[in-house]
């Protein structure tokens, strides 16, 4: 019976015990399980974040990049291929940008022609974001390289392409980036062994690793296959937990970052920690009490065994008890059992030591969230501190206990700057039960200042008791540090948009959102206001909107730059400018848009038409210097045959009267040919007396044989008005200009022309404020019928290239040459219109003094003669038979040749057989000139007298004094003849 007894109770009391301890049991296994999940969890967030700030970083590299490339795209000297300019300038750039290793610039064939480093010659054709740039016309990221130009570096580049006028590339500019400053991210994460950082290419290949590992992860070499294939198409961040390529096993965080949003990624940023690491305190806490709980269960059956009664049942309720207080969360809860048998204490020991183990373990769990990257703490309702975790040491460098001592402490270290911020936050905050979030600075133990991500989460239970409030601080001060100098990067682009000569607008939507300076200028705006917001069609030209519009739909669909186009734009006032413009692609607070450069081309517009009236003159002189030359050679036999026949003819007979009227109608067409080949330049301006008179009749003659018929000429010369002194050539000129201007202005409805020429006496009222001075002046009216001139276009007359004539029917140059020469030759022009009544143009020029005017003629001087023998060369016979007789008239032996090859070839058969050569100029074969020149090899001394119809080339100063002796112009009169 007491065997039955003692069995019953120990089979009681191991049941008991089996029940005391399988709480317990479970509560070590799930805390366990816990323990380990949340440091999976944990784990997870901290390498995904790691990964996404890193990414982060990464999008502001690639931005700064971007914007730096495209503003060194826009510099004169890149575009000219200046290589030690461009240079000068890379360098500067890279020393404000410490992360940049190189900027290089290649032209079109990938040569290099401008290095922040020292190089050679180098070619960079082969890489593949120098391909995809030229290809493709935008900025480009690339892949894993070693650099080329200066130190060898593994590094990450990219490639920007500048366009041409015609939208091709016509260079690159490339920037080469190192990525050792991720290794801070691992530090700063105070990680455990055999964690890492590390980037990765488009394809696979890293570019960075840290902590170095060359043997099982060199930089250059592929990433594992598992970690590629989970990576390689995803669309955003993830965490994956693999074995890498040294054969552990991790947690990883890792973040695809692209260029643009729809493009694919270019580069991978991961984070891993090993999995050991973060399951090892978990799992030591979970074996150890599991063994102890072991222990306690072998200790209590056995005490069961060997105790019963009530010696073992009152101490056993107290220990179920306790483990039941224990379970329901009492974690102050021991087993004190009071008296009881020495084993069924040890079991009672055992059950407090296993409690201080789950204790210890909670704890140790508790420590792992208070050691996380971001500081955190619990408020309770009246807003005091529960919790403060101990990671506000690296943050802060103040401990937990320091807040919880003085929760003032909180407010104490916000920055001064930003406390106004923070106290508005504080109040919103006590005012509602919303999450908030802001960015301050805190000033740390040490004295620097520390940026903050601050998260403020309201704590309440289901049945709406407000529990306190949980608060997350992130320290952002790197991220800060990056967006400040995104910040400088961008105040110095904006600085040389602003310094820069020409004009510099963006346009966002169609509408500007930035002007610079000479933009602002160049639109006619006082103000920015005044373009801001307005759409930027409205400041082109209706004939150039549609192709603008269509240039502005390239750059914001296909992100492509649009070479240099020239358009017409409109100031604010609504005059037109023409302008050139070119465009990139930028991203502007946000938004995608444009940065175009603008320029005000009138100025160059002004040039070439001038250019090309100069070209027209230029023609147009060649051809009077042509006509001149052959109308010399016509007139030359008239003149010197008619000089003859004067000889022969009596004095007093009708023949002799006729023949000298043929000799002066010969002598000014001769004058006439002067003044064609002063208009053409080629000759000289001589002002001399004379009597405008005869210039307008023969200016009437010419522009009644060029104007229509129903348009009337009249002439009202007055044939006692004086001689003035002046250029026959520049009062021709004057003459046609203004009878030229009055003819397109009555040319369409018909009309009537006067040319009036009298002599007046000017007094001081008349001269007052003009450059005229009193007494006797030439006064030369031309006036017609025609449509008269607006008052508000009659200041501007004068003006060069200023016209009122439809296209094509005037340069605008006329009247101001007529003013300029005016001017010059002391007179005065005005004017006189009314619209509808015509317009009279009126010349004053000054009469010269009586006596220069009755200078006295000289007397006849006798021709000089001669003997001498004479050789005559010229390709016209009837040149050479009438100089032939004139020359016998005179005295002398002549020998006719008319080809220069003949006339040389009797030279050679006797060269002391002629005392003078005298030869035409322009003759087929052989020229005179260079007949001349071998004259002169054959015999030293003979004299050469070299005649020309025009010549702009040949003069005695160019043609030598060992070959020319003389220089006579055709046609020729007999006693210029005689005189040479």
């Amino acid at each position: 019976m007491a065997f039955l007894i003692s069995g019953s109770i120990r089979r009681v009391l191991t049941i008991l015990v089996c029940l005391a301890v399988l709480p317990a049991l479970l509560i070590i296994l799930y805390s366990g399980l816990e323990l380990r999940a949340a440091a999976i969890e944990n784990a997870k967030r901290e390498m995904l974040f790691l990964a996404r700030t890193m990414g982060e970083v990464q999008k502001g590299i690639t931005h700064s990049t971007h914007q730096i490339l495209a503003t060194l795209g826009q510099i004169k000297e890149v575009h000219d291929l200046d290589g030690p300019g461009s240079s000068a300038i890379f360098r500067a750039v890279v020393a404000n940008n410490p992360g940049l290793i190189n900027i290089v610039g290649m032209d079109n064939y990938g040569e290099v022609f401008a290095s922040t480093m020292p190089y050679g010659k180098v070619n960079l054709a082969d890489r593949q974001h120098v391909r995809d740039a030229l290809a493709h016309r935008k900025f480009t990221a690339g892949e894993y390289i070693l650099t080329r130009v200066g130190p060898t570096f593994p590094s990450l580049a990219f490639a920007y392409p500048i366009l041409g006028r015609d939208g091709e590339p016509m260079a690159v500019l490339a920037a080469a980036w190192h990525l050792a400053s991720f290794s801070d991210f691992l530090d700063v994460a105070n990680m455990p062994p055999n964690s890492f950082v590390a980037v990765n290419d488009r394809n696979g290949i890293r570019l960075f690793f840290y902590p170095s590992q060359e043997k099982t992860n060199p930089v250059g070499g592929a990433i594992s296959v598992g970690a590629w294939d989970k990576v390689r198409g995803a669309q955003g961040p993830g965490v994956s937990l693999h074995q890498g390529s040294d054969g552990v096993s991790r947690i990883f965080g890792y973040q695809p970052v692209r260029l643009e949003a729809d493009s694919e990624p270019y580069i991978y940023m991961w984070a891993g920690i090993p999995e050991a690491a973060v399951l090892r305190p978990a799992n030591l806490i979970l074996a150890r009490n599991l063994i102890l709980m072991v222990l306690v269960a072998g200790l209590a059956l056995a005490i069961s065994w060997l105790v019963g009664g009530k010696t073992l049942l009152a101490p056993i309720r107290r220990l179920v008890g306790a483990t039941r207080a224990f379970a329901e969360g009492d974690v102050q809860a021991r087993s004190d059992t009071g008296p009881a048998p020495e084993e069924l204490r040890k079991l009672a020991g055992a059950f407090d030591e296993m409690a201080e183990a789950l204790v210890e373990s909670q704890e140790r769990l508790r420590t792992i969230a208070d050691y996380t990257y971001d500081w955190e703490y619990w408020l309770g309702p009246d807003g005091r501190p529960l919790w403060v975790s101990p990671s506000c040491g690296k943050i802060t460098g103040y401990a937990a206990s320091e807040f919880i001592a003085d929760p003032a402490l909180f407010e104490k270290i916000v920055h001064p700057a930003d406390r106004v911020h923070y106290d508005a936050h504080l109040r919103s905050v006590k005012n509602g039960t919303h999450t908030t979030h802001i960015d301050f600075r805190i000033v740390h133990k040490s004295g620097h200042t520390v940026w903050i991500d601050h998260h403020c989460l309201p704590l309440v239970r289901i049945d709406g008791t407000f529990l306190g409030r949980r608060v997350s601080n992130r320290d952002i001060t790197d991220r800060k540090r990056v967006e400040g100098a995104l910040q400088e990067s961008e105040a110095q682009f904006r600085s040389l948009v602003e310094g820069a000569p020409e004009g510099i607008f963006v346009q966002t939507q169609h509408r500007f959102v930035y002007v610079n300076a000479v933009g602002l200028r160049l639109f006619g705006a006082r103000s920015a206001d005044a373009l801001l917001g307005t759409p930027v069609l409205e400041r082109f030209h209706s004939d150039s909107r549609e192709r603008i519009s269509s240039r502005i739909a390239q750059l914001n669909q296909h992100r492509k730059p649009v070479p240099r186009v020239e358009h017409i734009g409109l100031r604010l006032d609504g005059t037109p400018v023409p302008v050139e413009v070119s465009a990139v692609p930028v991203i502007f607070e946000g938004q995608e848009g444009a940065l175009v450069f603008i320029q005000d081309i009138s100025e160059r517009r002004q040039i070439e038409t001038r250019l090309q009236q100069a070209q027209k003159m230029e023609a147009i002189g060649a051809l009077a210097g042509g006509i001149a030359h052959d109308f010399n050679n016509i007139l030359f036999p008239i003149i010197g045959l008619s000089e003859i026949l004067l000889e022969d003819l009596p004095e007093g007979g009708l023949d002799r009267e006729n023949v000298n009227e043929i000799l002066m109608a010969a002598r000014r067409a001769g004058d006439l040919v002067n003044q064609i080949l002063s208009f053409s330049r080629q000759s000289e301006h001589k002002r001399i007396p004379l009597r405008i008179q005869q210039v307008l009749k023969e200016v009437g003659k010419l522009v009644r044989a060029t104007i229509p018929t129903n348009i009337e000429i009249h002439q009202s010369l007055q044939e006692k008005c004086g001689p003035v002194l002046a250029d026959p050539t520049n009062v021709h000129q004057i003459a046609m200009n203004l009878i030229t201007n009055a003819y397109h202005a009555v040319e369409h409805n018909g009309g009537a022309i006067t040319v009036g020429l009298q002599q007046t006496l000017l007094d001081a009222a008349d001269v007052a404020g003009t450059p005229l001075r009193q007494g006797p002046h030439a006064l030369l009216t031309v006036s017609d019928t025609g449509h008269g001139i607006p008052a508000e276009v009659l200041p501007r007359i004068f003006d060069p290239y200023f016209t009122t004539k439809a296209q094509g029917k005037g340069t605008g140059l006329g009247l101001s040459v007529v003013y300029g020469i005016v001017r010059e030759h002391g007179g005065d022009i005005r004017v006189y219109s009314e619209v509808g009544q015509g317009t009279s143009f009126k010349v004053y020029l000054p009469l010269i003094p009586r006596d220069m005017a009755t200078r006295p003629s000289s007397p006849a001087i006798p021709l000089p003669t001669g003997t001498e023998r004479v050789l005559l060369v010229d390709d016209e016979e009837p040149i050479v038979r009438m100089e032939t007789q004139i020359l016998e008239r005179l005295g002398y032996r002549v020998t006719p040749r008319t080809s220069s090859v003949e006339a040389l070839a009797a030279f050679q058969a006797n060269p002391a057989g002629f005392d003078l050569v005298i030869t035409d100029m322009a003759m087929p074969n052989m020229t005179g000139a260079q007949m001349a020149r071998k004259l002169v090899s054959i015999r030293a001394d003979i004299p050469v007298i070299l005649c020309t119809g025009f010549s702009e080339q040949m003069t005695i100063a160019n043609a030598g004094p060992a070959e020319i002796k003389g220089f006579l112009m055709k046609p020729l009169v007999r006693s210029d003849l005689a005189a040479e």
